[in-house]
């Protein structure tokens, strides 16, 4: 057996457990969230240099002073462990509540001090200490100084539920620094995007899409919203709306378990690549389901997409 020690007290961990996992399974009071190395929340600092796997999406200097995400290392050695004690959560305050759909909540936060960010990176918010979840921003930077965020409701989802029923206007949430590269850049302007998204996906891709049109974007811009049924395609509406408004942009509604003369019926990766077999200059963005994701990275890349002209975020299960 193996120890790991943790502010100046010694644990066991068992082979093959995350850092994280032993931490938890004796009572340590840790803050995490999404298990999946993406939300950072399970950020610490080791004695030993960690392997790569587990400094994954890590900035240069975190990974200088040996920084790690709990929630991926399965170490073979005795560890010592300090936590890193700033993550950069701001406290914003909420200034809008409206549902979007039965299950998906569009919330409005108003930040405290000046909040600068991307249109369709995520954030931390945190409900407590061990109730922390990652939510991608809809929004583009405004002078406002609020972002949007769509929040699906779970049963039994202990930060869904709250925000739904109890969250209410003015309450104030601890906000992290933005993260992710699934962002527009003003370079694209003459390039075509291809957007596709399923379920709450569809929040960063409405921000990448607003923030090209609202840059002039001149390039052709087609996003591909997915659902099981058409309740799922929340902003039908106002992507309809979107899309006369602008000749360069196109939204196409896809369900898979419902026949409706709205929609096309099947999957919005099959539409998408089926609809478009050459990608070569094309920037490709995917977002939801983290299954769909995959399969469509490979599928982008194989239409000819550049490796480094398709981004993406994977929506694991925020409960």
């Amino acid at each position: 057996m193996s120890i790991l020690k943790y502010r100046e007290r010694e644990y066991s961990y068992h082979r093959g457990e995350t850092i994280l996992e032993a931490l938890l399974r004796q009572k340590v009071d840790l803050s995490y969230g999404c298990k999946q190395g993406i939300c950072q929340t399970c950020l610490l600092r080791s004695n030993i240099n960690p392997p790569d796997y587990a400094q994954i999406n890590l900035t240069k200097n975190q990974r200088f002073n040996n920084c790690f995400l709990a929630c991926q290392w399965r170490p073979e050695e005795d560890i010592s462990l300090v936590p890193v004690e700033s993550q950069g959560f701001v406290n914003a305050g909420v200034v809008s509540k409206s549902l979007l759909s039965q299950d998906v909540l569009r919330l409005t936060l108003e930040f405290h001090k000046p909040f600068e960010f991307h249109a369709g990176q995520f954030v931390n918010l945190k409900k407590s200490e061990k109730v922390i979840r990652s939510y991608s921003i809809a929004s583009t930077p405004n002078h406002s100084n609020t972002a949007e965020f769509h929040i699906r409701l779970f049963n039994n989802g202990q930060f869904s539920q709250w925000a739904f029923n109890e969250l209410a206007l003015g309450d104030v949430i601890p906000v992290s620094e933005p993260k992710g590269n699934c962002i527009y850049s003003s370079e694209y302007t003459d390039e075509s995007l291809l957007l596709i998204g399923t379920g709450t996906g569809l929040a960063p891709l409405l921000g990448i899409v607003t923030d090209a049109l609202e840059h002039g974007h001149s390039g052709r811009i087609h996003l591909f919203h997915g659902s099981h049924y058409s309740e799922g395609l929340y902003l039908n509406t106002e992507l309809n709306q979107l899309s006369e408004k602008y000749g360069n942009f196109c939204y196409t509604g896809c369900v898979s378990r419902e026949e409706s003369a709205a929609f096309f019926r099947g999957r919005a990766n099959d539409k998408a690549f089926s609809q478009y077999p050459d990608l070569k200059g094309w920037r490709v963005f995917v977002c939801g389901n983290p299954e769909m994701v995959k399969v469509s990275q490979k599928l982008a890349f194989l239409n000819g997409a550049s490796c480094g002209h398709i981004f993406s975020d994977a929506f694991v299960l925020n409960r």
